[in-house]
């Protein structure tokens, strides 16, 4: 399955603290408005997800810089049908995600349960992404054992970072709601 998903910017009035919603009150464009999106299951091996998006300035380092953000890409997936995805989840409603970094090779794990709940963890064996890019567009694959919270769901929620639009946590470009890829 391949979609073209328009993403919007993460609202910062829904920010924890108070220090996103008032500096960041203006930030309502998404810094990547579009990403493509393909999908496939392979039973026994898992989940295929490709996105490709965008960004012309792609930052994959950050060593010695304190001023600069890495580009990332999260695919987020209700653990309970009802999860809402905007707030990445609430109590009792839990989400998961797979995170990848442009300054790692590695993926995250992340569980949450609301804003201001992201546990980060190593992911689990099976997981990996390979990503590449070329003439201002990122190609991100991700390679997923069977996630059982996708598996039964078939949703996901997207996440963009791009790091040389400061873009960091909570500022971000999101889908507009889950992605049925079932």
């Amino acid at each position: 399955m391949k979609q073209t998903l328009q993403l919007i910017a993460a609202p910062t009035v829904m920010q924890p603290g108070g220090y996103v919603p008032e500096a960041y009150k203006d930030r309502t464009q998404a810094s990547t408005p579009t990403v493509e999106l393909t999908a496939e299951k392979a039973a026994a091996r898992g989940w295929r997800i490709e996105l490709q998006w965008a960004c012309p300035q792609p930052v994959s380092s950050i060593a010695n810089e304190t001023d600069l953000f890495p580009d990332a890409a999260a695919l987020m997936v209700p653990v309970v049908a009802d999860a809402p995805w905007i707030t990445m989840g609430q109590e009792d409603k839990p989400v998961e995600a797979a995170l990848w970094r442009a300054d790692r090779e590695a993926l995250y794990q992340l569980q949450a349960e609301g804003l201001g709940t992201m546990h980060r963890n190593d992911a689990p064996a099976g997981w990996s992404a390979q990503s590449q890019w070329a003439d201002g567009v990122y190609r991100l694959v991700f390679q997923l054992k069977p996630w059982a919270a996708l598996d039964q769901h078939g949703l996901l929620g997207i996440a963009l970072w791009r790091g040389a639009e400061s873009d960091r946590g909570g500022l971000k470009s999101v889908s507009s709601g889950w992605v049925s890829v079932s």
